[in-house]
């Protein structure tokens, strides 16, 4: 870019300034404006200091050096990654410059690493903070350890969730991520566990950590926590003043004696799901609070344990899920009559 072209530049209305200058790369406007002049330099890094914060829905950087961004939520792939507003190729030395770069000048919603080299990303301070953290990990050898760097580094607000796939009986986290408040501002944890020798490290540490409203593992040969922590959670909870809205859990032991446990505490709750009401088992505490339990037994023979918040509504004696926004109106009272009657 010429001399002329900057004074060209210095010379435009602040907004046509601002709409040039955020499509020219950083690296065009680092290096050639540093060989121009240093007042001019000065100049065009004032400018872009006041640029606005650019909002990133996705940040996504993937196996083979991918980086890709959007910067909307997009509903129609709201469940697959492969629509991009902007992506490159990058050279994984360069993982952590464009990173620093884009912090500088975007806001991010999700971050998601996918088979990434995990042992670079571990060794760069990156200092990024996202509200979504989303990391798979596939057949690497790298320690919980040094997993706990990016982790540390990157420092989700609101929600993480991380997968991983191989036979080296680790999970890339510890427990030490929950009880050093590492993640003191996590609302949402998942963790998903696959391959025959992948083990569970966190056992029973994580089911105290009362932050966590939101809580689903899912490890295929490990049942993830114990019978008895499940049992102690629950009974805490309706003492205390945690909040759950949604967790999913996997245990060894037997159906009967779950609710044989929990005798004392289970209540029946109305249940309005779709257009139907069923009777159900559920924990309620002295402030209202209400949480639905289900209880089933999957393939490998682990008990899945299921606890969803329940709320008000549509009608009187009535609880819907706590993401059932509307409710259900119920136009066939018949229905209704015959599913409460048989219920009942």
């Amino acid at each position: 870019m010429s001399t002329s072209s900057f004074n060209f530049l210095e010379e435009l209305p602040d907004v046509v300034f601002y709409a040039v200058l955020e499509r020219l790369p950083g690296r065009v406007i680092e290096n050639t404006v540093r060989l121009i002049s240093r007042d001019c330099y000065r100049k065009v890094e004032l400018r872009r200091g006041r640029l606005p914060r650019v909002y990133l829905d996705h940040l996504i950087i993937r196996a083979g050096n991918r980086f890709g961004y959007r910067r909307e939520p997009n509903e129609r792939e709201r469940h697959f990654d492969y629509h991009f507003d902007y992506e490159e190729t990058i050279d994984p030395a360069d993982l952590v410059q464009h990173l620093n770069h884009l912090k500088e000048r975007a806001t991010f919603k999700t971050l998601k690493l996918e088979n990434v080299n995990w042992a670079y990303a571990a060794n760069s301070n990156l200092q990024i903070e996202c509200e979504e953290l989303y990391c798979y990990a596939s057949l690497t050898t790298l320690s919980p350890e040094s997993f706990m760097h990016i982790f540390c580094s990157i420092r989700p607000t609101r929600k993480l969730t991380i997968g991983a796939n191989g036979d080296n009986k680790i999970f890339p986290v510890t427990s030490d991520f929950f009880t050093n408040n590492h993640s003191i501002r996590l609302q949402e944890v998942s963790f998903f566990g696959y391959g025959n020798a992948m083990v569970d490290p966190l056992k029973d540490t994580i089911l105290f950590y009362s932050n966590l409203s939101f809580f689903d593992t899912d490890f295929l040969t490990s049942p993830g926590c114990t019978l008895d922590g499940i049992l102690t959670m629950l009974r805490d909870w309706y003492t205390s003043e945690r909040r759950i809205d949604y967790i999913n859990l996997r245990a060894r032991g037997e159906h009967q004696n779950f609710w044989r446990n929990l005798r004392p505490l289970l209540v029946r709750k109305r249940f309005h799901c779709e257009d139907y009401i069923e009777s159900i088992r559920a924990l309620e505490r002295a402030n209202g609070e209400v949480i639905k339990l289900d209880v089933c037994i999957d393939h490998l023979g682990y008990l899945c344990i299921e606890m969803i918040r329940l709320v008000s509504g549509p009608k009187a004696d009535l609880y819907r899920r706590y993401d059932d926004a509307g409710g259900h109106d119920d136009d066939d009272w018949m229905m209704t009559w015959i599913m409460t009657w048989f219920l009942t």
